[in-house]
């Protein structure tokens, strides 16, 4: 009888972790206007990610894991701060996830990460394929042929005072059985050599320290051979959301579907839910050749299930922004493309050109301090706020998912 009335409790205790709401983002007043009823995800199949975040509340699983893909408006990971430390603030920290030293790639970074080396190195990112340098997880690498090269990569404390902290991390670099590099992290134990010649998977490392450390250093062992970093996953081994950020300045769908070391690589991440927010590059060009874009689109949701197959997918529309002066009249085209796409093949679709207010929004979004001064990018303040609907479109597909499930 006794065990009976613990299970019982034990049942209403579940139910109960199950049923919290995720809280929703108030938005700043004065904000240009939004269409909030739009604010949403159509079609799809989240139900997947849903009932794992509410295992995961519950206690019933480890980790979530994310990955978003992006353009320009990602790189800086204000979008992705946003979602990450919400996300994990409610369900868990389960650590940084990807993270890549643009700074040696000449390119800008986020603000948590930090990244110094002792030499300049050769790089790339994917939107450059006429460089002849392959990039990888990230879309970005740096490589040199120089003996004891370093890389010194760290977290910065951002929403939690323990959150820069991992003691897991997984290293992505050349498969080459001739190039090696010496790890070191905390002062408790010893540099790890890392050769390819000795993991099952080569290219891939995975590394834990002896205590949580929030920076680590990469050197450089060969004779004269060229070795390519590619970036690092950092963990902390608790249970919560992963959010790996992709981001790559002027990439396209087809930048990314051109990488084939990024997509050897990726399964290495696992996935339960994949954001893709990617078009306003493709909208660039002087009218929008939508046959071309949707058989990219295409190939790259085919790769991402072929590799994912229990993950779902989410494609995002680019906001309204300006070319040549006015507002884009072929984002406008781009936007409708990719919601008609998601709604031929069930992709679950966060319209964020309609939720803004489509064509000639950005002009509001400008006069606010939202949108930069090239009228393309936006300001962090921007980007935050996006990240914040982003965030409420999912918390509200989430709290709908507990509450049909406890009608039940």
């Amino acid at each position: 009888m006794r065990n009976v009335y613990f299970t019982a409790l034990l049942l209403l205790y579940c139910n109960h972790i199950t049923a919290q709401a995720l809280p929703l983002l108030p938005l700043e007043k004065g904000v240009p206007q939004i269409n909030t009823p739009l604010n949403r995800i159509a079609h799809g199949k989240m139900y997947s990610v849903y009932k794992k975040l509410a295992a995961l509340k519950n206690g019933d699983s480890n980790t979530v894991s994310i990955i978003h893909f992006g353009d320009s408006h990602l790189q800086p990971d204000f979008i992705g701060a946003v979602l990450r430390d919400n996300l994990q603030a409610f369900f868990g920290n389960a650590g940084r996830g990807l993270i890549f030293p643009h700074q040696l790639a000449k390119s800008n970074m986020p603000l948590d990460i930090t990244a110094s080396s002792n030499i300049s190195w050769t790089y790339n990112r994917i939107a450059h394929p006429e460089i002849p340098v392959e990039c990888g997880i990230a879309g970005f690498c740096i490589k040199s042929n120089r003996p004891q090269a370093k890389i010194t990569i760290g977290v910065k404390n951002n929403s939690t005072p323990d959150s820069p902290f991992f003691n897991q991390v997984k290293i992505f670099t050349d498969t080459a059985n001739t190039t090696a590099w010496m790890f070191e992290a905390d002062s408790s134990m010893m540099p790890v050599m890392l050769r390819n010649n000795d993991t099952e998977y080569p290219g891939i490392k995975m590394i834990e320290t002896n205590e949580p450390v929030n920076s680590f250093t990469l050197t450089a062992h060969s004779t004269g051979n060229w070795q390519s970093f590619y970036g690092a996953s950092v963990q902390n081994g608790k249970a919560g959301v992963l959010l790996h950020t992709i981001g790559v300045n002027g990439a396209r769908y087809e930048h990314f579907n051109n990488s084939p070391i990024l997509w050897q690589q990726l399964p290495a991440l696992h996935a339960d839910l994949v954001i893709v927010s990617l078009g306003t590059n493709e909208a660039q060009a002087v009218a929008l050749d939508e046959k071309k874009l949707l058989a990219q689109v295409l190939q790259f949701t085919n790769r991402i299930q072929a590799i994912f197959p229990g993950a779902a997918i989410l494609i995002t529309t680019p906001q309204d922004s300006y070319k040549r002066n006015r507002p884009n009249l072929v984002l406008k085209h781009t936007s409708k493309a990719l919601a008609a796409f998601c709604q031929q093949h069930n992709f679950a679709l966060w319209d964020l050109h309609s939720i803004t207010n489509g064509y000639g929004s950005s002009r509001y979004w400008y006069a606010k301090g939202l949108l930069n001064k090239d009228k393309v990018h936006f300001t962090a303040p921007g980007y935050k706020l996006q990240g914040k609907l982003l965030y409420n479109a999912l918390a509200n597909g989430y709290n709908n998912y507990i509450k049909t499930v406890s009608e039940f």
